[in-house]
């Protein structure tokens, strides 16, 4: 009997951390797809899905109550802890950190590689004006091309 309740105990706890894991993974990848679809327009909208989905576990694990079926017997417990609720709160809270930061660095590195190709192309404009429109036209076609290139790789995983 005690064998059984301590196997019954272990599985409960894998079974919370997995699905707590699933809900703030799923929460972070809503929050990055919002923030890459909607820009920094969607930041808010993309952090109170983050949080609301990742908090999810959290409200089920203190809702205030646990049903069991133990030895023919249906059990119900009261399981209203604060400090569950306390450590939920602030883990999703932490993902969401997470996953906004990610989309912010995201878009400090594209506005810096965007700056950076920007003055290249001007400091060769300066070098050698006869290469003006062609310059523009094989930059865009290298990065049109190289985008293709990743999206492929990206596909083939």
């Amino acid at each position: 009997m005690q064998r059984r309740e301590e196997t019954l105990l272990v599985r409960k706890k894998i079974f919370t951390f997995f699905v707590s894991w699933t809900f703030h993974a799923t929460g972070v990848a809503i929050t990055k797809w919002c923030l890459v679809i909607g820009g920094s327009g969607a930041l808010w909208m993309a952090a109170t899905l983050c949080f609301t989905v990742a908090f999810v576990p959290t409200s089920f694990l203190v809702s205030g109550m646990t049903i069991n079926y133990v030895d023919g017997q249906l059990q119900i417990s009261s399981m209203q802890k604060i400090g569950s609720f306390i450590i939920g709160g602030v883990t999703a809270a932490g993902s969401t950190y997470l996953a906004v930061n990610d989309y912010q660095s995201l878009l400090n590195l594209s506005n810096q590689t965007i700056a950076q190709i920007s003055e290249d192309i001007k400091t060769i404009q300066r070098q050698h004006p006869q290469t003006d429109p062609w310059l523009s036209i094989a930059i865009a076609a290298s990065l049109f091309f190289g985008a293709m290139f990743a999206f492929g790789v990206a596909g083939r995983r």
